[in-house]
């Protein structure tokens, strides 16, 4: 047990560093204005999603643009990120804020976000028609599914199914984090395969999330699922199977992604221009350069994540490790993303009070 508590305790200093990232953002803000430069400010996930989003994304566009500085700020989830923008509203500091689908919809509602002008960003031309869904303002900057993450060291066979969640042997062994977007998105694929839409019910993948709570030790992961994982806390959870593997790679033999059978769900991040930016055009630029087919393919081999530009080709070991087998991506379960934001709140109650609390 104290052997574990270390392995906490490091990850949670490295992590306590990751996120130091914001006071070090402040200063070099600070300094790029003494030195008369434009700063851009984008706000996203913090953890290994901020370190390669920098180094691919932020950096190489400095080198295009000398006369700017990108700043971080990083957020623990999308909910965060948009409770930061409406705390701004008045007088907005985030010029690009990168979320998750649903949020990106919300903050559309809300007026937090400002249209994308064609003209200004021409990659827009390469993405396909999902990427600018109907109703919503952002834009999509890349894909992630729905996965089961393992200790590989105390599960020797990998989970296959998502009904290994329902696997008695792992009793109190099992985290499963749903009160946000990855319980939103679970329950239309567990409906699913319980042969219902989750357009008409949602009780189906609730029954289903039910079998899972008597085998679960905690619903809230603290810090995190992945750290959960690595200390050998838990054995088996919910998460995203690129932010896993970037964490995999971190740290070898300790942790592993896999899609089940069933299929998954394909989550999109979005980059969304803050109404009233305070860099102006100049984030239109930038949000172009995340979308160019370079940084799209950079990002995919670094982070796993699926790329949006449609003039992208990825090696198949590197589509293997983002989409799963073929027959397995073939069944990635598309999502109506304006229903299912309109009922994001709803749902996230449901699960708290039918599953959690039920």
């Amino acid at each position: 047990m104290v052997g574990r508590n270390m392995t906490t305790q490091r990850l949670l200093n490295r992590r306590g560093f990751l996120l130091g990232g914001s006071a070090a953002g402040i200063t070099l803000a600070a300094g790029a204005r003494a030195e008369n430069m434009t700063v851009l400010t984008v706000a996203g996930f913090a953890g290994p999603f901020q370190s390669i989003f920098r180094s691919v994304v932020m950096e190489t566009f400095e080198r295009k643009r000398p006369d700017v500085r990108v700043v971080y700020r990083p957020a623990m989830n999308s909910a965060q990120m948009l409770a930061m923008l409406r705390l701004e509203r008045q007088a907005p500091q985030i010029d690009v804020a990168i979320t998750d689908i649903s949020i990106s919809f919300l903050a559309t509602a809300e007026n937090l976000l400002a249209p994308l002008a064609p003209a200004a960003i021409p990659n827009l031309a390469v993405l396909p028609k999902w990427a600018q869904p109907e109703g919503m303002r952002g834009v999509a900057f890349s894909t992630d599914s729905l996965a089961l993450l393992y200790d590989t060291r105390g599960l020797k066979t990998p989970p296959q199914s998502w009904l290994d969640l329902a696997n008695p042997d792992l009793a109190d062994q099992i985290c499963l984090p749903v009160e946000d977007t990855r319980g939103v998105v679970l329950l239309p694929l567990l409906t699913r395969m319980q042969g219902g839409d989750y357009r008409q019910n949602i009780e189906p993948g609730l029954a289903l999330m039910r079998r899972f709570a008597p085998l679960v030790a905690t619903w809230n992961a603290q810090p995190d699922l992945y750290t959960l994982l690595l200390a050998g806390t838990v054995a088996l959870g919910v998460g995203w199977n690129g932010r896993g593997r970037m964490i995999a790679q971190a740290n070898p033999g300790t942790l592993s992604a896999v899609i089940p059978r069933e299929g998954s769900v394909a989550q999109i991040n979005t980059l969304n221009l803050t109404a009233r930016a305070p860099a102006g055009d100049l984030a239109q630029a930038f949000i172009d350069h995340a979308l160019s087919a370079d940084v799209q393919a950079a990002f995919a081999a670094k982070a796993y994540y699926g790329p949006v530009n449609s003039q992208v080709i990825l090696p198949d070991a590197l589509k293997l490790a983002i989409s799963g087998p073929p027959d397995v991506a073939a069944k990635a379960m598309q999502l109506d993303w304006r229903f299912v934001s309109a009922h994001y709140s709803e749902w996230v109650r449901r699960i708290q009070r039918e599953v959690i609390s039920g």
